[in-house]
């Protein structure tokens, strides 16, 4: 073959380059190569070109693993986050309700003695006893809680949460007519030495009043006390 001209040796330096040449056309290409700076100077260049979008690919391919990867630690996060706060924000709307509950719903405060006043006790025709409770500081009583000793000593004691409210009635738990049913008190008492002996309103440590015990003489309830009792039937 000829001598190549260095404008033929650039032109064929892709075939060259790929392998795709005849041997001879390649035999004539690498001797102008030894002999020529600037056709050798331009293969390493088309090398460099050709090794540059690999390389490129490459560090792409690992920018989008890393970003595919930060991708999935930033969703599983996110969703690690979300969770996290749900479970938190489900355990302080817990804690909010059971604290309202707790605080303004649940009757765990007794009454204390001191603004409890009982008159007019009386023993009815059937033999129940009959007194009136009223509640002077104004505020509600939700619950009314009874309590055997065991000693046959027995309390009731009004019940309120610990955040009370005004009363907005005069009746009701805290100014009403209220009934003992001594015997159905004692039927759950079939041991003698635990049988009903006193009976007294207000909290077991605070100087609770005394409605009866045994022994007492209790006056005859009224006709108005009476008909208290025959209306509730």
């Amino acid at each position: 073959m000829n001598k190549l001209s260095c404008e033929i040796v650039r032109d064929l330096l892709p075939l060259y380059y790929d392998e795709v040449c005849s041997a001879d056309t390649r035999k004539s290409i690498e001797a102008h190569l030894a002999t020529c700076e600037h056709c050798t100077a331009d293969l390493h260049k088309l090398q460099q070109s050709s090794r540059l979008p690999f390389e490129v690919i490459e560090k792409n391919k690992q920018e989008s693993t890393a970003l595919a990867n930060f991708k999935g630690y930033w969703h599983r996060s996110r969703a690690a986050a979300f969770a996290r706060g749900l479970l938190l924000a489900t355990t302080i709307c817990g804690v909010i309700g059971l604290g309202y509950v707790g605080l303004f719903r649940w009757n765990i405060t007794q009454v204390p003695s001191s603004v409890i006043e009982i008159s007019d006790v009386s023993l009815l025709k059937d033999g129940k006893i009959a007194y009136h409770v009223k509640l002077t500081d104004g505020y509600r009583v939700n619950q009314i809680s009874g309590k055997s000793e065991g000693n046959g000593n027995f309390y009731i004691t009004p019940m309120r949460p610990v955040f009370k409210t005004k009363t907005d009635a005069e009746l009701g738990l805290g100014n009403s007519y209220e009934l003992i049913d001594l015997e159905q008190l004692n039927a759950n008492h079939t041991d003698p030495s635990t049988q009903i002996k006193a009976i007294y309103y207000g909290p077991k440590d605070d100087n609770p009043i005394l409605i009866w015990k045994q022994g007492m003489q209790l006056p005859p309830a009224t006709d108005a006390v009476e008909a208290q009792f025959r209306d509730r039937d």
